[in-house]
């Protein structure tokens, strides 16, 4: 599929064009509709999350009571804690929304599907007047729903990295990119495809938050340690390079017929959105050999030997590709 697309890139020509009057019709900017019922859902769900978190800071005594502690202090921590169980619980929120809609895409629909839009911000609609996506209707919402909530739980996080002394320059960094490409994707209500491959990603984090959980707990947690390490490395391999290397190569090529997004996004924002798209595979990439240091190299060692040694040494590692 992946040199499909570059094949069909080489035919383009050059990549001047940025609007879509193949796609579907694009409403103009006045027909755009929604922007307040959009901006109280994000303000609603914030909340929503920020509440979450202190939910399970709250009742952090009663349920870290079901675990061993861990050896090192810092993972003891309330707030530390409450975060982890916060991530997973979204990471798998999210992934569920986001799945169903994207093997659909994958498997079941054109590239006018793909890349639809809606002038209808609020909920992504589909708009009435193109009858063909109709079918889509409930797919591109739910992907619309996944967008919403991931945007508004990275920014929640970003305030609770911010007020409780967990946020570094990275962290930061990496949140207001996603914030960004969040907000003009969900924004927009376009590039639905994409947007299902960006947050299927979040598939493979509840196995790296549960390693990052466990790991210095106790031998009693070993195996699950070992298994999720399993399980994340392949979910890595999957949804963080295969399928993230697919979309960005398909959103490339067809944005270079100008059929990718809508003639009222302004250029700034086009060209925002697709320079965070590929920035996020080299992202994916640059991490791919610490990847491989950490979870790779152990798995082949429990391939050929049977055991594994769950090593403490890389905790920074871990931590990074959160």
């Amino acid at each position: 599929m992946i040199l499909a697309q570059l094949y069909r890139l080489k035919t383009v020509g050059n990549f001047t064009t940025l609007s879509s009057p193949g796609l579907m019709s694009s409403p103009r900017l006045g027909d755009v509709d929604g922007y307040h019922e959009l901006f109280w859902s994000a303000a609603g769900w914030t909340l929503m999350w920020l509440v979450l978190f202190y939910v399970f800071c709250v009742s952090f005594p009663r349920w870290s009571k079901m675990v061993e502690p861990s050896s090192k202090e810092h993972e003891n921590d309330r707030y530390w804690s409450s975060r982890e169980l916060f991530g997973l619980v979204h990471a798998m929120i999210i992934s569920a929304l986001s799945l169903p809609p994207l093997f659909l895409f994958l498997f079941d629909s054109n590239e006018r599907v793909k890349f639809a839009s809606s002038p209808h911000v609020g909920t992504c609609k589909v708009d009435r007047r193109d009858v063909d996506l109709l079918d889509w209707e409930l797919t591109t919402q739910a992907i619309s729903l996944a967008g919403l909530a991931f945007t508004t739980f990275t920014l929640a996080d970003l305030v609770v990295l911010s007020l409780h002394g967990m946020a570094t320059v990275d962290y930061m960094v990496h949140h207001v990119a996603f914030i960004s490409a969040g907000l003009i994707l969900r924004g927009n209500c376009m590039l639905p495809f994409n947007a299902a491959v960006l947050m299927a990603m979040e598939v493979s984090t509840p196995f790296l938050n549960w390693v990052t959980f466990f790991r210095h707990r106790g031998e009693q947690y070993e195996s699950q340690v070992i298994g999720a390490g399993v399980m994340f490395f392949l979910t890595f391999l999957v949804f963080r390079l295969g399928l993230n290397i697919y979309g960005t190569i398909l959103l490339v090529v067809d944005q270079a017929r100008g059929l990718a997004m809508p003639e009222r996004v302004p250029m700034w924002q086009q060209v925002l959105v697709i320079l965070a798209i590929i920035a996020g595979v080299v992202v994916q990439l640059y991490w791919l050999p610490r990847i491989w240091q950490v979870f790779g190299v152990r798995i082949w060692q429990l391939i050929i030997t049977g055991s594994v040694d769950v090593d403490e040494d890389d905790e920074e590692e871990e931590s990074e590709i959160k």
